[in-house]
């Protein structure tokens, strides 16, 4: 049985994991290819909240500014100095039982939301993208005292709010 000598070896795993590293698909976040070269800064625009949960519109505007902070693939700016303007509205807020106790009272419940966004050029009010129907969901426990419960709840919107930016920035940044 021959063996190759211990320099030979080395090159070969060398070799092997440039190929592997090279076609892994990883790269740096950054501006994204999609997005045409005219589009370098954002504006998001506090989102409209049309549900009972007062402090959803803030959350989410929070979230997508940090989102788009984070990823660093178009600049956030003031809305006059922006190319494009970022708009959301959320349109329901539902929540409903999810698990329940043999004896019908409920141990878990599920919060659910609906937003649309759209995303127009600041300089002509030209639509560029818009949907209508991102809808996420996450559920929270009851508690026994009810400021507990409206905790959980308060959690739970937050993920959802969490979750709502993290969708938009990728529909957004990925959708030309």
């Amino acid at each position: 049985m021959a063996f190759l000598p211990r320099g030979a070896v080395f090159s070969l795993f060398l070799l092997f994991l440039a190929c592997i590293l090279s076609g892994c698909g990883y790269h740096r976040a950054g501006r994204t290819a999609e997005l045409p070269e005219w589009i370098q800064t954002i504006y998001i625009a506090p989102w409209d909240n049309r549900s009972n949960e007062l402090l959803l519109g803030p959350w989410v505007t929070a979230e997508l500014r940090h989102e788009f902070l984070r990823g660093r693939a178009l600049k956030l700016v003031p809305e006059q100095e922006a190319d494009v303007i970022l708009r959301g509205n959320i349109v329901q807020v539902d929540t409903g039982g999810l698990s329940y106790t043999r004896y019908d009272q409920t141990v878990e419940r599920r919060i659910s939301m609906r937003c649309s966004i759209t995303l127009e050029d600041r300089r002509t009010g030209r639509v560029l993208w818009t949907t209508r129907d991102i809808r996420r969901e996450e559920a929270f426990w009851v508690r026994t005292e009810v400021m507990q419960t409206e905790g959980e709840k308060n959690l739970a919107l937050r993920k959802l709010s969490r979750d709502v930016a993290e969708d938009v920035y990728h529909r957004v940044t990925g959708v030309f």
